[in-house]
C-alpha cells in the first residue's frame, strides 16, 4: 500500500509538469493562470488509468512474500531408540591398559561410522540410532564376567556385547550370548576356542586367532633359524591355544614343536620353565604370555643366558611396556606384531591416528598414551563390523538380522581389509613381522612418546594365512572347504 501511494504522489508531481508544458504550449500569453484548470487534470487522470500499469509491479512484490516460506530447512529423520552396547574389559589389575586400548578404540570406532554426528547428548549416532555405551571391568575373572553380561543384559537393556581381554572371560561369555540369543562381538581376546570347540551362531570376532600370531612368524622362523620349536605358554585358554596354533603352524613348514611348557598366569619366577625350553634341544624358543609378568620372563631369560642360545620368537606388545621388556640385547630381533601405528599405509588408519592424537594428548597420560596402541585397533574394528551391520539391518540388533548381516562382512578398518568367515566366525586380517630397530619411545625429545621402534619386515595380504577351521561336534560340518585341525 505504501509503494502504491509512493506511485501515485511521483505520478502526481510528474504530470503537472506534463500538463504544464503542453498548456504553454496552448496559450499565447504564457501567464500562469490556469493553475485550477491543471489541478482537475492531475486528480482525474493519473488516478483512474497509472494504478492500472504499476499493478504488475505490486503483484511481483506480493508474490515473493508469499513464496518466501517454501525455503525451508527439510525436517530431520526422527531418531530411533536408543541402542545400549555393553562393554566388557578389564579396566584395572595387571592388564588395565588393554582394556583402556579397547575402551578408546571402540569409541573412536563410532566415532569414524557415525562421520561424528551426535544426539542432544552427545550419543554418536549409529543406523539412526543414538549409542550409548555401558563399560564393565570383569577384572579378568570369567565368572564376574558373566554376572556383569547378565546385569548388563536384564538391568540395563544392552542389545550387544563387545569385549573382552581375557580369553577364559571371553569363552564363558558364548554361553551368555547364545542363551540370551544377544551377539558377542570379542576383541581383543585371541583364543581360537572362542570361535572354534566354544563356537554358537551369535559368536563373532574382530580380534585375530592365536594362529594368525604362529602362522606369520613360523615360516620366517623354519627357515632363517631351524626346524625346532620349544613354547612357554600361559597356563590358561590363551596360553593353550596358542601351543596348538603353534604345532600346526611349524608342521606347516616342515618344523616340529618338541617342547610345549606351561606356567601359571602369577609365575614370579620362570626359572625352571626357561631351563626346561633350554634343554630341548630346540633353536627357536616362543612366547606366549600377557600382562607384566612378561617383563620377569625377559628378565630371567636375560640373566640365563637363553637370548644367546635361543632365537626368542614373540609378540611385539603394547608400547607403554616395551622398553621394560626388551632390552638393549634383543636390538634386531624379530617378532610378530598384531597391530603398531606406524605400519598400516590406509586411510582408517590416518584418521585413526590424527584422531586419537587430538583426543587424547591432553589426558592425563597423554605423554604416554597420545597414539593407538596394541589394541586400539581391535576397538576400532569391533565398533565398524557392528556399525556395517546395523546399517545393514536398519538398527535392527536381532540375531534373526545380525547374524546374516555380520557372515561374509568385509570392509576396511586400521589394519587394513577384514573378513568375517561366514563358516566360523574367524576374522581374517594382515597381521605384521617387524624388526626392533630402537628402544627410545621419545626419539625427538617432544615430551610425547611416539614409539617408533619398528622397521617393517613383512605384512601378509586378509586371506593369506589360512587359519584352520577349528570348529567341533554339531557345528563341524559348517567348516566346508576351509582347511581343520582336530582339536583335542
Amino acid at each position: 500500500m505504501k509503494k502504491l501511494r509512493l506511485t501515485i504522489l511521483t505520478i502526481l508531481v510528474i504530470i503537472p509538469l506534463l500538463v504544464t508544458s503542453c498548456v504553454q504550449k496552448v496559450e499565447e500569453v504564457p501567464e500562469p493562470v490556469e493553475e485550477p484548470v491543471v489541478e482537475e487534470v492531475v486528480v482525474e487522470e493519473p488516478v483512474v488509468e497509472e494504478p492500472v500499469v504499476e499493478e504488475p509491479v505490486v503483484e511481483e512484490v506480493v508474490e515473493e512474500v508469499v513464496e518466501e516460506p517454501v525455503v525451508e530447512e527439510p525436517e530431520e529423520e526422527e531418531l530411533g531408540p536408543v541402542l545400549k552396547i555393553g562393554q566388557i574389559g578389564q579396566m584395572s589389575g595387571l592388564m588395565a591398559l588393554y582394556g583402556l586400548q579397547q575402551q578408546r578404540g571402540f569409541l573412536m570406532g563410532l566415532e569414524y561410522m557415525s562421520g561424528g554426528k551426535t544426539d542432544d547428548q552427545g550419543r554418536y549416532i549409529i543406523a539412526n540410532r543414538p549409542v550409548e555405551v555401558i563399560v564393565k571391568d570383569d577384572e579378568g575373572d570369567p565368572e564376574k564376567a558373566v554376572a556383569l553380561a547378565l546385569e548388563l543384559i536384564e538391568r540395563d537393556g544392552v542389545e550387544l556385547i563387545q569385549g573382552p581381554v581375557s580369553s577364559a572371560s571371553a569363552i564363558a561369555l558364548t554361553n551368555i550370548a547364545l542363551e540370551n540369543e544377544i551377539i558377542l562381538m570379542i576383541d581383543p581376546a585371541a583364543s581360537s576356542f572362542t570361535t572354534g570347540p566354544y563356537f554358537n551362531p551369535y559368536v563373532f570376532r574382530t580380534a585375530r586367532t592365536n594362529f594368525d600370531d604362529t602362522l606369520i612368524i613360523a615360516k620366517y622362523l623354519v627357515e632363517n633359524i631351524g626346524p625346532k620349536f620349544a613354547h612357554i605358554g600361559v597356563d590358561n585358554a590363551f596360553g593353550q591355544g596358542s601351543g596348538i596354533a603353534l604345532k600346526y603352524s611349524v608342521e606347516q613348514h616342515g618344523g616340529e614343536l618338541i617342547a610345549d611348557i606351561y606356567a601359571p598366569f602369577e609365575t614370579t619366577d620362570f626359572t625352571p620353565y626357561i631351563q626346561q625350553a633350554m634343554d630341548s634341544g630346540a633353536q627357536n624358543l616362543f612366547l606366549t604370555w600377557s600382562g607384566t609378568g612378561y617383563v620377569t620372563l625377559f628378565q630371567n631369560m636375560a640373566d640365563m643366558g637363553t637370548l644367546e642360545v635361543m632365537t626368542v620368537g614373540t609378540g611385539f606388545g603394547d608400547n607403554a611396556s616395551f622398553a621394560a621388556v626388551f632390552g638393549d640385547d634383543t636390538i634386531g630381533s624379530i617378532g610378530l606384531n598384531v597391530y603398531h601405528y606406524t605400519v598400516p599405509d590406509n586411510p582408517v588408519n590416518d584418521w585413526l591416528v590424527k584422531n586419537h592424537f587430538e583426543r587424547f594428548v591432553g589426558e592425563p597420560d597423554g605423554a604416554i598414551n597420545a597414539y593407538p596402541d596394541l589394541f586400539t585397533a581391535g576397538g576400532m574394528a569391533s565398533a565398524i563390523a557392528l556399525a556395517k551391520a546395523l546399517e545393514i539391518t536398519g538398527g535392527d540388533t536381532s540375531g534373526e538380522k545380525m547374524i546374516p548381516a555380520l557372515e561374509g562382512l568385509k570392509f576396511e578398518g586400521p589394519k587394513g581389509t577384514y573378513y568375517i568367515r561366514p563358516e566360523d566366525h574367524v576374522c581374517e586380517q594382515p597381521m605384521n613381522i617387524l624388526k626392533l630397530v630402537n628402544l627410545n619411545p621419545d626419539l625427538d625429545g617432544d615430551g610425547i612418546n611416539e614409539y617408533r621402534f619398528f622397521e617393517t619386515i613383512y605384512v601378509s595380504e586378509y586371506d593369506e594365512l589360512g587359519v584352520p577351521c577349528t570348529l567341533a561336534g554339531d557345528f563341524a560340518a559348517r567348516c566346508g572347504n576351509l582347511p581343520t585341525i582336530p582339536v583335542e
